[in-house]
């Protein structure tokens, strides 16, 4: 028994530790291009631009374009940083007469999430 009663303050340091190292903080994303509501003429490449960062580490990046109104999948692209910030621009040509919501996820390794979205349409 007091064994038992020696090795109980241990396991409670040692949780205490745990939850101080827990990142909470969900990751910064900045979608510079395309913008809301922005109308692209038919062959023309909608570059889908911006920036990620992450107070530890990016574990990924998500750029997900759909049809909103069918929920059609065009492109799901994955990106693997490998860094604690990173740049993308990642190009998409569209068809005429389609409206698209282009979404950007990332993710840190502790499941903190950031979504930025915005629609567009090409004519």
């Amino acid at each position: 028994m007091k064994k038992l009663l020696l090795l109980y303050p241990f396991f409670i340091l040692a949780a205490c530790s745990k939850k101080a190292d827990k990142d909470t903080d969900a990751p910064i994303l900045t979608l510079n291009t395309p913008t809301n509501n922005q109308v692209y003429p038919s062959g023309q490449n909608i570059m889908i631009s911006g920036s990620a960062s992450d107070n530890r580490f990016i574990n990924q990046i998500h750029v997900v374009i759909t049809n909103p109104a069918n929920g059609t999948e065009y492109l799901h692209v994955h990106i693997h940083p490998n860094s604690n910030s990173f740049t993308f621009n990642q190009p998409y040509t569209p068809q005429a007469g389609v409206n698209y919501k282009i979404e950007v996820i990332v993710d840190d390794p502790s499941s903190n999430s950031t979504t930025k979205s915005v629609q567009v349409s090409c004519n």
